[in-house]
């Protein structure tokens, strides 16, 4: 349960995630540099600490080539991004492009909705097992937990109370959010945004209201090649810089 959106500002594309793990993910996480003879490019990737158990929740390469996605259970048989070494993968795009060819390289395709952006280009992917819908984007735009353009329905919204009415919610807010910021600040604030509280669907949320709650969140920024990491909840945590 994921609040995900792209906007550009000041000649780059900033991708931006809240991260609010199911019970069955590892909640904790942190940044890590990749740079060994495995990796084309130098990438900082927020992952699961224990490189023994799943976890690439999004990361960022010394191309200024990121990724976030956020998942969207359609298909018992579906594969996550999340499972390495899918975004390690994809970081050694070059570009936005090239990182389009290599997730629509991958066989099965992982699920859910995705931004892959450079400095330049930015591109919004839905991926369920039987396709990929791709869109090449030029406004700010958000992705949550259900898909816009494709037809295929979250299983989760059948399982569990509220979370069909927490991913439109939190849609709109962030839409709304994402339309003015204009600033490092805004997109900082928008990850921490507590309206629809009441209800337990903010972008923001806490333990007090939800198990899954908001456990960290980052920003990419494209043309600087650096990242912006609440390790925690964004709340309690402060963002702090990183960069190559």
């Amino acid at each position: 349960m994921c609040t995900t959106a792209a906007k550009q500002l000041n000649d780059s594309w900033y991708l931006l995630k809240t991260r609010d793990p199911v019970p069955w993910m590892r909640w904790d996480d942190e940044i890590k540099l990749f740079d060994s003879k495995a990796d084309k490019f130098k990438k900082l990737i927020i992952q699961n600490p224990d490189p023994h158990e799943d976890g690439y929740y999004g990361g960022i390469n010394g191309k200024g080539v990121a990724y976030v996605s956020t998942f969207v259970r359609v298909a018992e048989n579906q594969v996550s991004y999340i499972r390495r070494p899918y975004v390690r993968l994809i970081l050694d795009a070059s570009t936005a492009k090239e990182a389009v060819e290599i997730i629509k390289s991958f066989n099965p395709r992982i699920g859910g909705n995705m931004f892959v952006a450079d400095p330049k280009e930015c591109y919004g992917i839905e991926g369920v097992p039987e396709k990929y819908l791709i869109e090449k984007v030029s406004e700010p735009m958000v992705k949550t937990n259900h898909f816009v353009n494709l037809p295929n329905r979250n299983l989760g919204f059948d399982e569990e109370e509220n979370f069909e009415k927490w991913s439109y919610d939190h849609y709109v807010r962030a839409e709304e959010l994402i339309s003015t910021a204009n600033s490092l600040k805004d997109f900082q604030q928008l990850l921490q945004d507590r309206k629809n509280a009441e209800k337990k669907t903010a972008i923001c949320t806490t333990k007090e209201e939800d198990e899954c709650f908001t456990h960290s969140a980052f920003i990419f920024d494209t043309k600087n090649r650096k990242v912006f990491y609440s390790q925690g909840n964004p709340l309690e945590n402060e963002f702090k810089e990183f960069g190559f």
